[in-house]
């Protein structure tokens, strides 16, 4: 225990020392640009180390269902923000409102520790039952539209994003050794979360500041491959170096694992982004396109929830 408190202790610091950072360098280039937002995305990013972290505690100091309710409201925000910048229809409301209500029930059965309807609850009863309540109430016209939109938020938003909770249940769960699923399951959100976001931060930081060739123009021209190679370097290095002391991965499970998050991530970045491209145009009142705030904090972590989970789970859980 004292070597958990240790580690948050150091989260804590370095959040403060990141924090520090990137407020200076975003506030001298707005200084040096006349307010310009090219860094505002890297102060993103570091509120939602500070909010993951500050759930953690919380969730060791009282009880592991806070973390879980936090997700759950983090997921339902993000979903609700998926919806409100889509080019929706009136008959589209009754499909988004039992979308809404398969979050609680996800999250019910995480509660419980039924793993087993959690992993087949949304990808093959609600992606069955939504396009039922589409047909019979609405009809045929923008069916394909409306449902197959829906269903992409359920699945990134709330299926893939839900995976974080899993972690705290997985002494119920565990296929393996129980002493070490209690040990290291609900650690596992605090080394899995911070590389994501420190693959995120890198990423962005060095392609801003350093990046000369695109990465993937087409879907986000902020990403290079400098940036890329920084992000993976960084990554694999901050596993090695946290891996010892929360998880029970050894040196070379722990730079596998390094890679594997800073490689999703920016699939999860890329497949947001393009998504982003193609669905949100509804534009504001005043005629601006209407910003992600909640979308652009989880982008990488709808993709390295799912893919590290069921990577440690198979493995070592």
């Amino acid at each position: 225990m004292n070597d958990v408190l240790q580690y948050i202790y150091f989260i804590f610091l370095l959040l403060i020392l990141v924090s520090l950072v990137v407020s200076v360098i975003t506030y001298f280039h707005k200084r040096k640009n006349k307010g310009s937002d090219k860094y505002d995305e890297l102060m993103i990013r570091t509120k939602l180390w500070w909010g993951m972290a500050i759930i953690f505690v919380l969730s060791m100091a009282f009880h592991p269902t806070v973390s879980l309710i936090s997700l759950m409201i983090l997921c339902f925000l993000a979903l609700r923000e998926y919806f409100s910048m889509l080019e929706t229809r009136k008959q589209d409301r009754r499909i988004f409102i039992w979308a809404y209500l398969a979050i609680p029930l996800n999250f019910f059965w995480i509660y419980i520790g039924w793993y087993g309807m959690f992993i087949v609850f949304i990808p093959i009863y609600v992606f069955l039952f939504l396009p039922l309540v589409r047909i019979f109430r609405n009809g045929s016209a923008g069916f394909l539209k409306s449902v197959s939109m829906t269903q992409w938020g359920l699945m990134l938003l709330v299926f893939g994003i839900s995976h974080l909770a899993l972690f705290a249940t997985m002494p119920e769960i565990t296929r393996h050794d129980v002493r070490i699923a209690e040990q290291y399951g609900a650690l596992m959100v605090l080394y899995l979360v911070p590389l994501t976001q420190a693959n995120d931060v890198i990423h962005l930081l060095v392609s801003k500041k350093f990046g000369k060739k695109k990465l993937l123009p087409s879907a986000n021209p902020d990403l290079t491959w400098d940036g890329f190679a920084a992000g993976v370097i960084g990554t694999v290095l901050l596993s090695v170096i946290i891996a010892p002391y929360i998880t029970p991965m050894n040196l070379s499970f722990s730079i596998f694992s390094g890679l594997l998050i800073s490689v999703t991530g920016f699939f999860g970045t890329v497949v947001m982004s393009v998504l982003k491209r193609n669905f949100f145009l509804k534009e504001t009142v005043n005629g601006r396109v209407i910003e992600s705030k909640t979308i652009n904090k989880v982008d990488s972590l709808t993709y390295t929830a799912p893919v590290f989970f069921h990577m440690v789970y198979y493995y070592i859980f």
